[in-house]
């Protein structure tokens, strides 16, 4: 649902910054669902180990 707030014309300053923000406007339950969502992306993507504990506290940062 983030898709129309992030363009490919975007510069990765500005992405960077619109994912914090986005991070940071959720509370505690939502962040454990979008981290929940996070991980079963990672999954179908046969992502995991060392990948995918890069990718959650990369976004656990976000929020600090």
């Amino acid at each position: 649902s983030w898709s129309k707030d992030f363009t490919p014309a975007m510069s990765q300053k500005k992405w960077q910054d619109g994912i914090k923000a986005k991070v940071c406007a959720m509370d505690s339950d939502e962040f454990d669902l979008f981290l929940a969502g996070v991980v079963m992306a990672a999954s179908r993507a046969q992502m995991m180990g060392v990948s995918l504990t890069e990718k959650i506290e990369y976004f656990r940062a976000l929020r600090a």
